[in-house]
């Protein structure tokens, strides 16, 4: 549930996962195109964009992607220092959050 009180001293964030998916653009698009990534590819933050659907300037300008790195669902694939290419990023392979994100995937029935 969205902690939507101001008055008990939380930073505004998300209570947990369901609630960062529901309240983040994007999140949702983003983590499902996630669950059908190779993790021994890197993927440009344009790359991402096209998959999930979600606009560049979501994944980028908000700070999106940037979350997930933190969350260990993504790793920086590129040189961050070298500001003349695009950003690439690889799936974590060993991420929790993702292989529960496929385990929920996997036990939707498929009609």
């Amino acid at each position: 549930m969205l902690d939507t009180d101001p008055s008990d001293g939380s930073d505004g964030s998300p209570d947990g996962g369901w609630a960062f998916v529901a309240d983040s653009d994007g999140a949702a698009d983003l983590l499902g195109t996630l669950v059908d990534c190779n993790d021994e590819r890197a993927y440009t933050r344009s790359d991402l964009a096209e998959r999930s659907g979600v606009p560049l300037k979501t994944l980028y300008l908000d700070g999106l992607l940037d979350e997930f790195v933190a969350l260990g669902v993504l790793v920086r694939a590129d040189d961050e220092s070298d500001e003349e290419t695009e950003p690439q990023y690889r799936v974590a392979g060993d991420s929790d959050l993702l292989a529960a994100a496929r385990a929920f995937d996997d036990a939707y029935p498929a009609s």
